[in-house]
């Protein structure tokens, strides 16, 4: 799709120097500067969609690659996510043991973060999912923000428990945009109270 957007930039750029020569044809050469003008707006506008045209192409091509990880694999994915953005002391703690969250770690102010990734191509992620996730975040790790993040999409019920729960809810096009590198974690005070080590226990199974 890439190598067919030049040609139709070419196409374009000849069509704007056509209808140039025949604005000044028809009016004179005082048209000239204005046609010019005109022109290069044009040439600006059809460069501009090219750009954004090549840039969804490569949107699409990274997020495709999510689809070939394992499960452990995209915790760890999103766990680099997190470290780009500045978050400190982030643990993939996903396994046997994890008590429901995949992935901690503090933000640069010292808010805990929790996270809950999903790995799903096929099948969205239900309200069931969303409700155990909602009790171990706030509850068994005391977070101060819960992610829930998928490799496809949720359900509206889901959604709707979710944004009900504060919980910020990362389907496949919001991911796309975080990896493309877009901040999505909520501005949010560092908590008063003391950051604790969110290291894996003893009983977690960092991967």
């Amino acid at each position: 799709m890439g190598e067919r957007v030049v040609p139709r930039v070419a196409f374009g750029g000849v069509v704007l120097v056509v209808m140039v020569q025949v604005l000044v044809e028809l009016l004179g050469w005082w048209t000239l500067p204005l046609g010019l003008l005109v022109a290069l707006a044009a040439v600006g506008v059809l460069l501009t969609i090219r750009a954004s045209r090549i840039r969804e192409i490569g949107r699409r091509a990274a997020v495709a690659v999510l689809d070939t990880l394992s499960p452990a694999g995209f915790e760890h994915h999103v766990a680099d996510l997190l470290t780009r953005d500045g978050c400190r002391r982030v643990r993939v703690v996903g396994g046997r043991g994890d008590g429901g969250v995949d992935v901690l770690a503090l933000t640069p102010r010292g808010a805990r973060i929790a996270v809950q990734c999903k790995h799903y191509r096929s099948r969205p992620v239900g309200p069931s999912e969303v409700r155990d996730f909602n009790g171990c975040a706030w509850t068994d790790h005391r977070a101060d923000i819960a992610l829930m993040v998928t490799s496809g999409r949720f359900t509206a019920a889901a959604a709707d428990f979710g944004q009900r729960h504060r919980i910020q809810m990362v389907d496949r096009e919001l991911l796309a945009r975080w990896m493309a590198g877009e901040r999505i974690l909520p501005g949010i005070p560092a908590p008063r109270r003391s950051p604790v080590d969110v290291s894996p226990t003893s009983g977690d199974a960092s991967r």
